[in-house]
């Protein structure tokens, strides 16, 4: 009996020592396509993968706001320093 679960990203483990039978993935790229498998694991070791699901993430939906007042604050012979809100 599995005691926890391991789930792998693109064949890398992201996740390690799960308990429950449940995992969300963050911070992906919109409009990117991910292979997962999951493992579990025990005190004999770790088991065949299971099946590989493929997920491609969304289109982002709102573009995120320009930046807002872009000013020099300060600069040199061979730097500019910039800054915005």
């Amino acid at each position: 009996m599995a005691e926890t679960y391991n789930v792998y990203r693109d064949g890398n483990k992201i996740e390690s020592g799960l308990t429950e039978k449940t995992y969300t993935d963050t911070a992906l790229t919109p409009e990117t396509t991910y292979e997962y498998h999951v493992t579990a694991e025990n005190e004999h070791g770790e088991s065949d993968p299971s099946n590989t699901v493929e997920v491609t993430t969304d289109e982002s939906e709102d573009p995120p706001e320009e930046p807002d007042g872009l000013s020099v604050t300060g600069q040199t012979d061979t730097t500019a320093d910039l800054e915005w809100k």
